[in-house]
């Protein structure tokens, strides 16, 4: 199940799970998104950085967790180019973080620079993006709400 922070205590708690799991400092800019199975917060989507045309993204998964519903990828995609009206979202990711590479160039994202030594333990810095032309998820979300007539 879908949920977004309905209160400070909500969003308190989804932005220690994101620095938790991710590492991400929380920010004044910060909006999250989660998902609850079994009545716990297992995924966090965050996004801050708002400048221009783009925006940065986070993506964190409690342990044990290793995929994200469709569901989640949708509305996480939805909220980044949609409501909250970027034309690009980027990550930031240490060429030792494999896991991290796999599942982020999966989703659609693609290496745009590297600064080489600059992650921790003299792991590069990699730059990745994502345009909104390039997301498969928005394009499954403008159909979903076709079928139901929601806007």
């Amino acid at each position: 199940m879908i949920v977004t922070p309905k209160n400070p205590r909500d969003w308190q708690a989804m932005a220690q799970f994101l620095n938790h799991y991710a590492h991400v400092h929380p920010s004044t800019d910060l909006r999250l998104i989660g998902w609850v199975s079994d009545d716990k917060l297992v995924i966090v989507a965050g996004f801050n950085a708002f400048m221009g045309k783009v925006a940065q993204i986070h993506i964190a998964f409690a342990e044990g967790w290793h995929f994200s519903p469709r569901a989640m990828l949708d509305a996480v995609f939805h909220h980044g180019f949609i409501e909250a009206g970027r034309d690009m979202l980027i990550g930031l990711v240490n060429s030792n973080n494999h896991k991290a590479l796999r599942l982020d160039t999966h989703l659609g994202f693609r290496e745009v620079f590297r600064l080489p030594g600059m992650h921790d333990d003299g792991g590069d810095l990699i730059v990745l993006a994502m345009k909104k032309d390039e997301c498969r998820y928005i394009r499954s979300s403008r159909v979903l709400l076709e079928k139901t007539g929601s806007d």
